[in-house]
């Protein structure tokens, strides 16, 4: 396990110029360890260098501090996200805490090995053929083994139930919780007895080859692929529409279906990755159907716009779980960091 003192400076490794769930998390854990006044410190990196980087203005309301330089001694803590794991060999000293946002996308950056033994043949050469485009060495990145025999002092954090799954089933011992919470300022206030609109969401870049068969089943509906909408945008889009289906790959406790959840959504998902536990997803079994059964896909999704109101109460636990994510997320802050200050 790692310990902390008064004087540990923690660093926490993001990608530089990038706006996703994940980096946004990065910049939440800064920002509650600056306000626990931990020496904290946002460390931005371009491909496989440490870059000094501005905040992006989308995370304006994070206060972080950005820092170029890491202080490699036994001391301190690093916090490596998934996809930077393969920077914990250029560091000798310095304390690291391995966070498993995600448990996929660990493995378009780990050894090619693993990835052959985790994704389908369809999967492999796509990596292969996008490494190549991309001048990168298709055997990079660090293996379970290598990760296991890392020297210096660790612990591994999961987000979701299903990274937590995948770590004690590939025999890691020291591993603890640290989730996440939404960005709920994009959510709007909606009166339930507003007219919704037969309106289906879906994410283009996940799960599309089953999607526009669903899509050419349900000709009658309206289906919107969310792709170039700011926040109010998707905002508005959340509010008009019944029902979000999501039958891509699920690599972590997801943002958007809590998004569409919380703006009055009916959610629809598969059973890949994270979606297949109720921790990471609690939903009815109705909602949750195998990739291969269209047909029942289709029924559900006519039940949710047909009987939207009834359905919609069916999301309620799955609401409530998601306003308790902050509370939660702090909780296990001041758990793994040794924090007793208050929430902010």
């Amino acid at each position: 396990m790692i310990s902390v003192s008064q004087n540990t400076k923690l660093y926490i490794l993001c990608p530089a110029n990038r706006v996703t769930g994940g980096t946004e998390l990065a910049h939440q854990l800064v920002d509650y360890l600056i306000f626990n006044r931990k020496d904290a410190y946002i460390v931005y990196y371009n491909q496989n260098k440490i870059v000094l980087s501005e905040k992006p203005i989308e995370f304006k309301k994070y206060n972080v501090i950005i820092s170029s330089d890491i202080d490699d001694n036994s001391n301190n803590i690093i916090v490596l996200p998934e996809v930077s794991f393969s920077f914990a060999s250029i560091f000798t000293s310095i304390q690291i805490i391995f966070w498993w946002m995600s448990v996929d996308n660990y493995f378009t950056k780990s050894n090619f090995i693993d990835y052959i033994k985790f994704f389908k043949l369809y999967d492999v050469i796509k990596l292969i053929y996008i490494r190549i485009l991309n001048n990168q060495n298709i055997f990079k990145g660090l293996s379970l083994y290598e990760l296991k025999k890392v020297k210096n002092k660790n612990i591994h954090v999961y987000q979701s139930a299903y990274a937590k799954h995948f770590l004690l089933k590939n025999s890691f011992v020291d591993i603890m919780p640290l989730t996440d919470y939404i960005n709920t300022d994009f959510s709007i206030s909606i009166d339930l007895k507003m007219n919704k609109e037969n309106i289906i969401l879906y994410n283009r870049a996940k799960g599309y080859r089953l999607t526009r068969k669903i899509i050419k089943k349900l000709p009658e509906l309206t289906f919107i692929p969310l792709a170039n909408f700011t926040r109010v945008q998707l905002s508005e889009l959340f509010a008009r529409s019944k029902v979000y289906i999501d039958f891509g790959n699920h690599p972590g406790k997801d943002r958007m279906p809590r998004e569409a959840v919380l703006n009055n959504c009916c959610v629809i998902v598969g059973k890949n990755g994270a979606a297949n536990f109720f921790e990471d997803i609690p939903i009815l079994n109705r909602y949750k159907i195998a990739n291969t059964d269209i047909d029942e896909i289709v029924k559900s999704i006519k039940y949710c716009i047909n009987n939207y109101d009834d359905a919609n109460n069916d999301f309620d636990f799955y609401r409530k779980t998601i306003l308790n994510e902050k509370e939660k997320f702090y909780q296990e802050i001041n758990s793994i960091f040794n924090l007793n200050r208050l929430n902010p």
